[in-house]
């Protein structure tokens, strides 16, 4: 069972279209949708509708805390290493990098952190010309509300989407794809860095429950005729065979519901069995993203 926290902060628009759409109002659509089946068909699943299974930064960093993470910026992309990112894929894939460490500093109410993380994410989308996702009112707003979580993570939430749609209304599929593709990696790097530091058994569950998002970033990449694109999709399949090997959770195509009330999204049902990892498993998920994610920090 995934269930996914949204809450007030995500306002209900949790997992919408890999566009995040182009407007407050298509951003709310999908969280209404009772219950909609995957189909992995490369035909029928397009960027339109994969994200819907793919964690934002916010909501990585909201699984992590509620299965007991502790914040640890040694385990963040430092930075100091913004300004070495030179290219439009190192830089799409490092937004979407810094994405997820500013939610994960936001979600632990790491202000100074927050703030930091804001700006470093803000220089590198003036450098792929989105800065306006990262405008003078959005960052007072962020300042004039760090004491409220909620405000904060709003705040994020919707600089990440502005910022894809702005991505697709410039006609930077592929730059949209790599931010995508780069937050999950390293949401995934931060389940591991802290399933590796606390032994937690819930927090490798998390892991293993990211296999459906993994298959679905996989889709989109494969969709781009990018060079690229190509070498961080090559990466991910290489991942995903330590994914494919293990337990399956249910037979059958996996289907998710959102409850109107709670706004809580949930793939699969109470009926369908939690899978952790094993040491041996959770080692080599373990390296094989570690190795995936330095590569990505460590671009030029």
């Amino acid at each position: 069972m995934f269930k996914r926290f949204s809450s007030v902060i995500f306002l209900t628009i949790v997992f919408t279209a890999l566009e995040f759409s182009c407007s407050d109002t298509a951003n709310n659509g999908n969280a209404g949708s009772d219950t909609t089946a995957i189909d992995l068909n490369k035909n029928v699943v397009s960027a339109q509708n994969v994200f819907y299974y793919v964690p934002s930064p916010v909501e990585m960093a909201s699984l992590l805390k509620t299965a007991g993470a502790k914040y640890n910026k040694n385990f963040l992309n430092d930075p100091m290493n913004a300004p070495k990112y030179s290219t439009t894929s190192s830089r799409a894939l490092n937004l979407g990098v810094y994405g997820t460490d500013l939610a994960f500093a936001g979600i632990f109410d790491e202000h100074a952190e927050t703030m930091l993380y804001m700006n470093c994410t803000g220089k590198i989308a003036d450098a792929l010309h989105v800065s306006s996702a990262f405008d003078n009112d959005r960052h007072s707003r962020l300042e004039n509300n760090m004491n409220n979580r909620d405000s904060v993570l709003s705040i994020i939430t919707d600089t990440y989407w502005d910022c894809d749609a702005l991505f697709r209304e410039n006609h930077q599929d592929e730059a949209s794809s790599l931010m995508l593709a780069g937050g999950w990696i390293e949401g995934l790097y931060l389940a591991c860095k802290v399933a590796e530091e606390t032994n937690s058994n819930d927090i490798r569950i998390r892991i293993v429950e990211q296999r459906s998002a993994l298959d679905k970033l996989i889709v989109v990449l494969d969709k781009e005729n990018n060079s690229d694109v190509k070498s961080i999709d090559d990466q991910l399949k290489s991942l995903k065979k330590y994914f494919d090997a293990l337990p399956k959770t249910a037979d059958g195509p996996v289907k998710n519901s959102t409850d109107t009330l709670s706004g809580v999204t949930t793939v699969g049902d109470d009926t369908q069995k939690q899978v952790s990892l094993n040491d041996l498993e959770f080692n080599n998920i373990l390296a094989l993203t570690t190795s995936i994610r330095n590569s990505v920090v460590n671009q030029n």
